[in-house]
């Protein structure tokens, strides 16, 4: 099986750079500092042991946070290393943790990855959410890096998937030290795939935000940007949701829609929708007032979410109208704005059934939106109720990062 993986990625190495390339000409930052990436002429500028973070992109980046903090305050003799998939999530962690190392993870071709190993020797390694690389899984165990799985959700669509190719992914998914999992369906899904390391659920870091400095003088700027008008989000909105949603909101209704797709070259798509429905928007990234004639504005930005949600009336979550399982809730209620979600949420099955069992959340169909979002902005008394059940919700499910740091610390001290 090793040598099936090793000789996979070698077929597949030439084809990265035409990959990287494709994804330039739709995000320049993908043409630069390749060098990590294929872990040439790396350099490790910290004499101190190093605490190697993991995480894809800008969720799984800021939801590191209090994790980060609480490594900083109580292991100073410790060095943070905090890799990323994506340039948006690279460059939310050089904001986020300017103590930090910051750096690409390698490709997982051996020599990359032994490269990186090599120059950063970590004493341990958590990789947030279920990320699963066979040569960095692997030669974490050469190296002697006890690697970590956090976050971990494993939902049971994604079960029988894992369940189907078993016998080429629990070799490497036991080289885990241990799976640490957002719930306990996660756990019994692993479970039931013979993972044979330490198995505990922890829940979720992402309960555990920070809402730093720079994200409250961007929520003021928007404040002055939309002034008194009434935001109702649409965070994360996939492939042809815009779609569905614009057909089914009230566009008469006194108040602004926020859309926000998930991925940034869709932002044009939107726009060409909007321009061929006739319907009045503006663009976050002009920076203007919004007009009282405005009916939609692009959120045509990266890692400014939190902010979006701050000054959001409501907010409906993406992802969920279409066969994508939901985008994550968390944020929005965390910010103490109710959410609205469709029927698809298996990625954030637990969340979903948790929040609205606390009241601060809705499920619906897409042809109940128009009714849901309506009733919300006519009926303060209803819409105050699931407000209220916020912080609740928060507050029960908070912690995760502690218990995070508490593995790390028993594993180095």
């Amino acid at each position: 099986m090793r040598k099936f993986y090793s000789l996979l990625t070698y077929v597949i190495a030439p084809l990265i750079p035409l990959y990287l390339k494709k994804r330039g000409k739709k995000n320049s930052a993908y043409l630069e500092n390749w060098h990590e990436r294929f872990g040439c002429k790396l350099h490790n500028p910290s004499t101190k042991p190093i605490i190697w973070l993991h995480s894809v992109s800008v969720g799984e980046t800021r939801a590191m946070q209090k994790l980060v903090e609480l490594i900083e305050t109580n292991l100073p003799n410790y060095q943070t290393l905090i890799t990323n998939m994506t340039p948006t999530g690279r460059d939310t962690a050089k904001s986020l943790y300017p103590q930090a190392i910051v750096h690409y993870v390698p490709y997982d071709i051996s020599f990359c990855v032994k490269s990186f190993y090599k120059t950063f020797k970590p004493k341990i390694g958590i990789i947030m959410e279920t990320e699963i690389w066979p040569n960095l899984i692997h030669f974490a165990a050469d190296y002697r890096v006890p690697l970590y799985l956090a976050n971990a959700r494993l939902s049971d669509r994604s079960y029988r998937g894992y369940n189907r190719f078993k016998w080429a992914l629990m070799p490497i998914i036991n080289k885990f030290s241990g799976i640490l999992c957002q719930d306990e369906n996660t756990a019994n899904n692993f479970k039931k795939l013979s993972y044979l390391g330490d198995l505990s659920i922890i829940g979720n870091t992402k309960f555990d935000l920070v809402v730093n400095n720079d994200t409250v003088q961007l929520v003021e700027l928007f404040k002055k940007l939309f002034g008194s008008r009434r935001v109702i989000t649409f965070a994360s909105t996939r492939d042809g949701e815009e779609e569905l949603i614009l057909n089914n909101i009230d566009l008469d209704l006194d108040v602004c829609y926020l859309i926000i797709p998930r991925h940034p070259e869709r932002f044009s798509v939107l726009e060409n929708l909007l321009k061929s429905k006739n319907i009045s928007y503006q663009k976050r990234s002009s920076n203007q007032q919004i007009e009282n004639t405005t009916k939609v504005v692009i959120g045509d930005s990266m890692g400014e979410m939190l902010a979006y949600y701050a000054i959001s009336y409501l907010t409906v979550i993406g992802g969920s109208f279409t066969d994508c399982g939901g985008q994550n809730p968390i944020e929005a209620i965390f910010m103490n704005i109710p959410v609205i979600f469709g029927q698809s949420m298996f990625n954030f099955a637990d969340v979903a059934k948790n929040s609205t069992q606390i009241g601060c959340a809705r499920q619906i169909k897409i042809s109940e939106l128009k009714q849901c979002v309506n009733d919300l902005a006519c009926n303060v008394e209803e819409y105050n109720k699931l407000k209220s059940n916020c912080n609740e919700f928060i507050s029960k499910y908070q912690g995760s990062s502690e218990k995070v740091f508490s593995v790390i610390k028993q594993k180095l001290l």
